[in-house]
């Protein structure tokens, strides 16, 4: 599959997978903490039961870089839900983009890939139009969304890098693969059962209920069995397959197209369900603008920028 059709369609997973999160949360009244576990928990098994006849690899169920990488998923997780009870979710998606310059700084410093020069214009233009949403925010920079976002967004790079070095991400057999992503998101369902009593360290929501009455409520199981397998598990298996092909750069670089699918499709969904339709301000659009014109500009900073290094090398090899 071509690189770039894989990030448009991890980017389009992604989209649909929120917006099924919300019709489950809205229309059926579904535990969103409790959903999310049981998503994690049916798309590992979905992942590792597609395999059949091959062996569990319960050596990685001990590796700590796993655990890690799980630990990371959901800082990830709980960090922007925290941030959605104080902004929408189009205003949740302009803010991440910060996450795009700190995959640059990361490619940078930790991976050995500078961008191009020209990248970084593209970067600041992304950087201003997060700022400008988070300016005219209740409370501007002070509101809490703000920083939840930015601890998102630092964690999500982070996990990138760390699936992009990660060993077990650099495998050609595809069973093998599924079967590591498998591994992966039953870790982090693991992960979410033992955090709640770290939550209130770093967010200022309560943490959340684990009972068993909204743990095995039927409308959070079956919202976790149907968006698990046929969406999370999906959308992470793709996401680790971007990564590796594509690098961290160009993988935030295609997420970063995120809010506007998803106003699309929540717009449809809210056709079909009773999730209220998207209704973006003028702020949200002028944001949304610099946010197309950091892309356009990123995008043509890289294409430079291969073009160059493939007249360097040519040159070298004559």
């Amino acid at each position: 599959m071509p690189v770039l059709l894989l990030l448009m369609i991890t980017t389009l997973i992604w989209a649909c997978l929120l917006v099924a999160n919300r019709v489950a949360l809205v229309q059926f009244n579904a535990d969103a903490y409790a959903m999310t576990c049981w998503q994690l928990a049916f798309g590992g098994l979905a992942l590792i039961m597609l395999s059949p006849g091959r062996p569990i690899p319960w050596r990685q169920f001990t590796l700590p870089v796993n655990w890690f990488y799980g630990f990371l998923r959901v800082l990830t997780g709980v960090t922007w839900t925290a941030a959605l009870i104080y902004i929408s979710s189009p205003q949740s998606g302009i803010l991440s983009q910060t996450g795009m310059p700190m995959a640059a700084l990361a490619a940078t410093f930790i991976l050995g890939r500078p961008p191009h020069k020209s990248e970084w214009i593209g970067h600041a233009l992304l950087l201003t139009g997060a700022g400008w949403m988070a300016f005219h925010l209740p409370g501007g920079f002070t509101n809490p969304a703000v920083w939840l976002m930015l601890a998102s967004e630092v964690t999500a790079i982070s996990s990138s890098v760390v699936a992009e070095k990660h060993p077990h991400n650099q495998v050609s057999d595809s069973w093998a693969h599924l079967r590591f992503t498998g591994v992966l998101l039953l870790i982090t369902s693991a992960m979410f059962l033992i955090f709640p009593p770290l939550i209130g360290i770093i967010s200022p929501i309560d943490r959340p209920s684990l009972s068993l009455e909204k743990f095995f409520g039927l409308e959070t199981v079956l919202s976790g069995l149907i968006i698990g397998a046929l969406l999370r598990g999906p959308a992470m298996v793709l996401t680790l397959r971007s990564i590796k092909l594509a690098g961290i750069e160009s993988y935030i670089l295609a997420t970063s197209s995120l809010p506007f699918v998803l106003l699309a499709i929540e717009a449809a969904a809210a056709r079909f369900t009773t999730t209220p339709s998207p209704k973006p301000d003028s702020v949200f659009w002028v944001c949304a603008g610099l946010v197309v014109c950091g892309i356009t500009m990123i995008t043509f900073g890289k294409r430079r920028g291969a073009k160059i290094r493939a007249t360097r090398l040519a040159v070298a090899s004559q």
